[in-house]
């Protein structure tokens, strides 16, 4: 969601794998974890508010806050809308071409 350089969609499971996952190992090394504060869960939507804890591989600390918005069709995942601040990506990754 947004506006700027960082946001951009995903179509289909297989681009979410190669080009948003895969840009995620180049720019950050494998120390991450993830905390979940929160799920919200109303029919086929799903509210999931976490905690992403991480370094990049120079060891400069990315820790973001995010909320997923998930819609479900069929008991699938037919979309995940993040939404993340957008100005700490820009002043930790302002240099990375990717």
């Amino acid at each position: 969601m947004g506006v700027d350089r960082w946001s951009k969609t995903f179509e289909g499971k297989q681009a979410v794998i190669e080009d948003l996952f895969s840009g995620v190992a180049d720019t950050l090394d494998d120390s991450g974890t993830t905390r979940v504060h929160h799920i919200y869960a109303d029919g086929d939507h799903v509210v999931v508010e976490h905690t992403g804890s991480s370094a990049t591989p120079d060891g400069r600390r990315y820790d973001n806050n995010y909320c997923w918005v998930l819609d479900f069709t069929d008991g699938q995942i037919h979309e995940i809308r993040e939404y993340m601040d957008t100005h700490l990506v820009t002043e930790t990754f302002a240099d990375d071409p990717s």
